[in-house]
């Protein structure tokens, strides 16, 4: 992480899981693909990744 220059809470085992939920949630809007390879039980935890995308892509926009 410190070559990489990456501090705060990203720097976590639980921050980079859940940067990757995101950052396949913005490559993919298929919710079972991203629970599997997150491993998830539950669809609605996988969600939450999703739909945090969902609130930057309105930001985008919205502030475009």
């Amino acid at each position: 992480m410190e070559v990489a220059d990456i501090e705060g809470d990203h720097t976590t085992p639980k921050g980079l899981r859940h940067g990757f939920g995101v950052r396949m949630a913005m490559q993919t809007r298929n919710p079972r693909l991203i629970q599997k390879l997150l491993g998830h039980s539950n669809l609605e935890t996988t969600t939450i990744s999703m739909d945090l995308v969902g609130d930057e892509a309105r930001a985008e926009v919205v502030g475009a």
